[in-house]
């Protein structure tokens, strides 16, 4: 089994000379420079969210689901209490923006 791995071992772990030796660390320095930058992009892309109304942690998975019990109006009205007439709930994955207050949907809906 070794001897089958060490034949099929690529040109890039082979290096004739010392030239072979720089250009492959001069290759891999670049592709690490590569990686990190475009993970440093994807992470301040990410991190570039609209500011969101407040509202209640949920689980991971699961959201704020577990903690609606039955009289869903109730829960929502006593949230409202708490956070003010517009707050956000994470439903499992979805992120759904509550606005509780009458004037503030017309506000909301007209525009």
């Amino acid at each position: 089994m070794l001897n089958a791995v060490s034949a099929m071992r690529s040109w890039w772990w082979i290096a004739s000379s010392d030239k072979d030796e720089l250009s492959r660390a001069n290759l891999t320095a670049l592709v690490s420079i590569f990686a990190v930058l475009i993970w440093f992009l994807w992470a301040a892309k990410k991190s570039r969210k609209p500011p969101l109304p407040p509202g209640p942690h949920g689980l991971p998975v699961l959201g704020y689901l577990p903690f609606l019990g039955t009289n869903l109006h109730r829960k929502f009205e006593e949230l409202a209490g708490l956070y003010g007439p517009i707050y956000e709930v994470w439903l499992g994955h979805k992120l759904c923006v509550v606005i509780s207050s009458p004037s503030l949907v017309k506000e909301v809906v007209r525009d």
